[in-house]
């Protein structure tokens, strides 16, 4: 009886560990807003926690889902993950490249565009998503083209809102490899605003009108409660 009540104990331990805490959402959802924070290269851990994040954004009918991004990039494959999961979200997701030092280099570069909203901190960067292979080194001349037009197609998809001037910036970025600093995005329309942190960027975007994969949304972010979302145990581990 005595190791039963040993083994309940630690199961119920480990369980408590294990299992990622939802953030709790007050009555007042019109205002509430989860974050989540990407670091490092893209991998499949960072892969499930957006998607994680995401659904927990649609589950507690949050106002804003941000996503604050600092990555050097990763795979084709996992970025369009990404990108897919953010423009099917059923909740607004604000893509922002921070906080200062931050860049949104190579796949970066499309997660950031495929943000309902596009924001950087001052002193970041993004671009410079030219197509590499697996160790980063150069691919064959055929397989660049390809990968190259394969890329410079949705990115034109991405910044079509955004004027003549971001799609040639944007193709640019995967063409030569081009990098620009969140002044000259922003100069250009590749991103709608600079922000210094995460409650300056919620105060500039109030009122903005966004558009869903399910119409048109106005960001109702008046009164906003934040409620960071962070990496499990498990999703900690496995980016290890």
């Amino acid at each position: 009886m005595k190791f039963i009540r040993v083994i309940s104990i630690l199961f119920w331990f480990l369980l408590v560990i294990l299992i990622p805490v939802q953030p709790v959402v007050g009555q007042s959802m019109s205002s509430a807003v989860i974050t989540i924070s990407v670091q490092g290269p893209l991998t499949p851990a960072l892969v499930g926690y957006i998607e994680r994040g995401i659904s927990s954004a649609e589950k507690q009918n949050a106002e804003l889902l941000v996503l604050q991004l600092d990555t050097p990039g990763g795979s084709i494959d996992l970025m369009n993950t990404i990108v897919q999961n953010i423009r099917s979200s059923e909740v607004p997701v604000a893509v922002f490249v921070a906080p200062r030092g931050a860049i949104a280099g190579s796949a970066g570069t499309l997660i950031t565009l495929a943000g309902h909203i596009a924001a950087m901190a001052p002193e970041t960067a993004i671009g410079a998503a030219s197509p590499v292979g697996g160790q980063g080194e150069d691919l064959g001349e055929t397989i660049e083209a390809k990968q190259k037009e394969i890329l410079k197609a949705s990115v034109r998809s991405l910044a079509s809102n955004r004027g003549p001037d971001a799609v040639a910036l944007a193709e640019d970025t995967i063409e030569n490899a081009k990098a620009a600093s969140s002044e000259e995005a922003l100069s250009v329309g590749l991103i709608d605003l600079i922000a210094t942190d995460v409650n300056d960027l919620l105060v500039k975007i109030n009122g903005r009108t966004v558009e869903l994969s399910t119409g048109s949304k106005i960001l109702n972010l008046d009164n906003f409660v934040v409620y960071p979302l962070e990496m499990s145990f498990i999703e900690n581990l496995l980016q290890l």
